[in-house]
């Protein structure tokens, strides 16, 4: 630690720092549509309402292949998907990445039991078609700032959490270096009085 700067100054520095990480990242939205007029509709409306990194597949063998190697902030799918199911897929997105992580569903038809399904397999939101798309992304705004707040506030927490390791890595480092002179210091002081006293006897001796 810098000489002049505090913990709470440090403190404040690196959450700082990690917000500004934060708020620099771009929200990433992965979309799982076959349909190609729908994919069309529904990435111009989310490139026209958000500045953030869009990608798009078809099935979901993709959507794995694309979520794990960079996993994304909110998934938009379909309920009918090739070879798949788009209930599946969320709630194995759900269970097998982030609960925290919001999916929204779409479908031309879906069952009220299947809604309380997937709503308890951690799915955010279903979209009935025809649905009217501000709808749809102001839902999606929503989502991505809880997110958002979410990923802010884990950030955080490891921050702090890396500091306290730190600053108890620091006290035992001092600790040890303390005990190190107290024992060079008693060692020393030994070694004074048996001096002292070889020269007192010397001089007994002598008289």
């Amino acid at each position: 630690m810098q000489e002049g700067v505090t913990l709470r100054d440090e403190r404040r520095v690196r959450a700082v720092q990690a917000d500004e990480v934060v708020m620099e990242r771009k929200d990433k939205i992965l979309l799982v549509e076959p349909n190609p007029d729908l994919l069309e509709m529904l990435l111009e409306a989310l490139t026209g309402r958000f500045d953030a990194h869009i990608t798009c597949v078809d099935c979901p063998e993709a959507c794995w292949e694309v979520d794990m190697g960079d996993p994304h902030d909110l998934v938009l799918t379909e309920l009918e998907l090739p070879r798949g199911n788009g209930l599946r897929l969320a709630g194995e997105l759900v269970k097998m990445t982030s609960p925290e992580r919001p999916v929204v569903l779409l479908s031309d038809k879906i069952p009220a039991r299947r809604v309380i399904r997937a709503m308890r397999l951690g799915l955010r939101d279903v979209f009935i078609k025809p649905f009217a798309m501000e709808k749809l992304l102001d839902r999606i705004e929503v989502l991505l700032r809880e997110f958002s707040l979410r990923r802010r506030h884990v950030s955080k927490y490891h921050g702090m959490r890396e500091l306290v390791r730190r600053v108890i890595r620091e006290r035992r480092d001092v600790h040890r270096r303390t005990e190190l002179v107290c024992r060079d210091l008693v060692g020393a002081h030994k070694r004074l009085v048996h001096r002292v006293l070889e020269f007192e006897g010397t001089q007994t001796q002598t008289s």
